[in-house]
């Protein structure tokens, strides 16, 4: 029980002590921790408009009012982003890791996804890729299909495209060039949101495979609604050796039936 309540009371200080980094006062951590914030995990179990609500009871307190100005609410908006993003891609989530310069950066982060999604949803929703109706069709298929899922975004705010990443664990010291490429790499295919975001891709597979060659191999998986095996037994079959070894075989066959009769 000692134990316990110390690394309890030691969570509440770093997470106190990452918003004093971001500008709050003493009695503005107190403030917030006050308001069951006790450490740095719990602000991933609150919506935005939460927080907002949170600085307006502080700010508002008719015993002990503690000021809060804008700044100080986007850093902790911020603080909040910082948290539900490395929880949706489960990551771990330290409170000394949060510094001023983190915060300002994930705030510009913020802004411009709120930004990118309000422009999203004026432009036209992404085109479906054609039918997967004939074999010989599957590398176009893959390509068009990796771009689809790449323009949707799923539950967590990352692109769908994650469900059907042919690495389940990314590849240590890769560097990506955007957020949004490390994102894909690194999103579990695990948990709650995972498995919507998989229901959802299934859903569009069984839509453009149903009528072709891929057709066994949905089925296979529609009980369970499980795109990314879907997806994976489809890769493994049409990537696979023998089916690449046979139809380089009825190609050469094609081929050797091709007469030519011009003079």
């Amino acid at each position: 029980l000692y134990s316990f309540s110390r690394n309890m009371a030691e969570a509440q200080a770093t997470f106190q002590a990452a918003l004093g980094r971001i500008g709050f006062s003493q009695a503005a951590q107190a403030a917030v921790t006050a308001q069951g914030f006790v450490n740095v995990a719990l602000l991933g179990l609150v919506t935005a408009d939460q927080i907002k609500q949170v600085c307006k009871l502080i700010r508002e307190d008719a015993n002990n009012p503690v000021p809060i100005n804008m700044l100080q609410q986007q850093m902790l908006l911020a603080f909040r982003f910082w948290v539900v993003s490395r929880q949706r891609l489960g990551l771990a989530v330290d409170a000394n890791e949060f510094t001023a310069i983190t915060a300002f950066e994930q705030s510009q982060l913020m802004v411009r996804l709120q930004e990118d999604e309000a422009v999203a949803d004026k432009e036209t929703v992404a085109k479906m890729p054609d039918k997967f109706k004939q074999s010989s069709q599957w590398r176009v298929f893959d390509e068009m299909i990796e771009t689809y899922l790449g323009q949707l975004k799923g539950s967590g705010r990352v692109a769908l495209n994650y469900v059907i990443c042919k690495l389940a664990v990314p590849v240590p010291g890769t560097i990506y060039e955007t957020d949004a490429e490390q994102a894909v790499a690194i999103a579990p295919l695990v948990g709650e949101q995972f498995n919507r975001d998989n229901n959802k891709v299934y859903g569009n597979l069984k839509q453009l495979c149903l009528k072709g060659p891929g057709r066994s191999y949905i089925l296979e998986f529609d009980r369970t609604k499980d795109g990314c095996g879907a997806w994976l037994a489809m890769y493994t079959h049409f990537e696979g050796e023998s089916y690449r070894n046979r139809a380089k075989l009825e190609a050469y066959a094609t081929l050797t039936n091709i007469h030519y009769d011009g003079e």
